[in-house]
């Protein structure tokens, strides 16, 4: 072997600096703010002022600010719900649920934020189980009550935000 062969020409350490130098500058602020995306999902980017990923915000936003409700006012927050609860020896169960959604949005939102769009999707999808559970509770509880509606309207969202998440984007 030559000692030229060996090592890189002037040229290919050129191409290579110039790449490193666009990387950079494109990741300085000059280029819109964008998330990445899994490839296997979509290879594009998915940018944050998108109606998708609003429309996905929304949930997790939504129900941290129902979980902290429930810690801060378990009152309130069981009547929105649908099945009140006025015993104050009850109020440690509705501030585990409040914890829960607390964290249930968390772990959607941390996933959206970062930009992981297949892992967010899947969570998405999972979740809808939550609002039609919470239905059959109220179903169960008070018929068909107004409250239930709302759960299963929730549902119907989710469902219909993560079918557009897993979806693949046309070629």
């Amino acid at each position: 072997m030559s000692e030229t062969s060996m090592f890189p020409t002037s040229s290919a350490l050129n191409q290579q600096f110039s790449y490193l130098q666009q990387v950079l500058r494109s990741g300085d602020g000059q280029k819109e703010k964008q998330v990445n995306t899994t490839a296997s999902l979509d290879s594009s980017t998915w940018r944050r002022n998108s109606l998708l990923f609003w429309c996905t915000f929304v949930i997790p936003v939504a129900i941290i600010g129902i979980g902290i409700n429930f810690i801060l006012n378990p009152v309130g927050a069981s009547t929105a719900y649908g099945i009140p609860i006025h015993d104050p020896a009850a109020f440690p169960f509705m501030w585990v649920k409040g914890i829960r959604d607390i964290f249930s949005g968390l772990v959607v939102l941390s996933f959206l934020l970062r930009g992981d769009r297949r892992t967010t999707a899947i969570l998405f999808a999972l979740a809808t189980l939550i609002p039609v559970g919470d239905g059959l509770v109220i179903l169960a509880h008070l018929g068909f009550a107004p409250p239930l509606y709302i759960h299963w309207g929730t549902a119907l969202y989710m469902a219909i935000v993560a079918a557009f998440l897993l979806r693949r984007k046309a070629a």
